[in-house]
């Protein structure tokens, strides 16, 4: 390992057993969440589902199957270590991958041209599977995310601005409160409500897709009044009654993770993303001397 031919290789593997983990074993946090809602479930149609569900992701993991019929949209995270001897075109890598897992699994074919609906039949497409980039410096290892992102619930989230004379805390309540409820139980409930707060439109809601990947599920944001903030929306979403799958019951959201950057002082975006139950996702590290770490499925994969 460690030579240029042998890291292009090693992504190439890694990137693929990342994305086929995403599709069809949920990370180790998601699964304790839902067991968890399971255990405190009362209402008998939503403890019913939630039994299901969990019977559903340990039958995907085992036979290797997509966890849902929708495998939404593929998407990718990586995290460019500084001393990683990056020297190779990765967007052509991760779209060879992204097509070869939609064969493998195989995924549904999803992704077609906007305008003429013509499906590429390999879950990619122009600019897709699309890739956020992010510098590290000083590491000496390349960290992908695979995430697929599903058609009831990442569709359902949304951007808003609150105006500057607008209570701020109680402002970003209502919006989280509204636009929840308004979703019902469209985006496949219990969900992970992220909130991204600052910036830009743009960077609001990167921040709440983000937020998405916290684990663990329902931990707390480290800064005392966003983590106050979380746990106030935690109790009040779940006292909505949607429930699983919109069915009713205790749990409609498995946990609020809210992240944010500066806000500017006249306007205020508030961003709110859904994952929907199967909250797909998997990260592991590449190191320069072909080290392999998992980070969200290291008991499972780790071998």
């Amino acid at each position: 390992m460690g030579s240029f031919v042998d890291l292009k290789e090693a992504v190439s593997r890694l990137s693929e057993k990342v994305l086929t983990v995403a599709a069809t074993d949920l990370p180790p946090a998601m699964v304790k969440a839902l067991g968890e809602a399971d255990g405190r479930e009362r209402v008998p149609a939503a403890k019913a589902q939630l039994e299901t569900i969990l019977t559903n992701i340990n039958i995907s993991k085992q036979k290797c199957n997509s966890i849902c019929q929708d495998p939404g949209i593929p998407v990718f995270d990586v995290k460019i270590g500084s001393k990683f001897p990056l020297d190779f075109d990765i967007e052509a890598i991760l779209t060879k991958v992204t097509a070869d897992v939609t064969k493998n699994v195989p995924l549904r074919q999803n992704i077609c041209h906007p305008l003429t609906k013509v499906n590429t039949k390999t879950n990619t497409g122009y600019n897709l599977p699309y890739i956020f980039y992010k510098y590290l410096y000083g590491v000496d290892y390349l960290e992908i995310t695979g995430m697929l992102r599903g058609g009831g619930s990442a569709f359902r989230s949304g951007v808003y601005s609150l105006a500057p004379t607008a209570p701020r805390l109680e402002g970003i309540k209502k919006l989280v409160f509204d636009h929840v409820a308004m979703a019902g139980g469209i985006p496949c409930p219990p969900t992970v409500v992220g909130v991204g707060l600052g910036g830009t439109p743009d960077i609001a809601l990167y921040l709440a897709f983000e937020a998405l990947r916290r684990s663990p599920v329902g931990g707390s944001h480290p800064d005392a009044d966003m983590a106050k903030l979380e746990e106030a929306l935690f109790v009040e979403l779940n006292k909505t009654g949607i429930g699983t799958m919109g069915l009713g019951g205790d749990t409609t959201v498995l946990g609020v993770h809210i992240e944010y950057v500066g806000s500017h002082i006249a306007t205020h975006p508030v961003a709110i993303a859904f994952s929907c139950w199967p909250n797909r996702y998997a990260t592991a590290r590449l190191y320069a001397d072909g080290r392999v770490e998992w980070i969200t499925h290291e008991q499972e994969v780790a071998k």
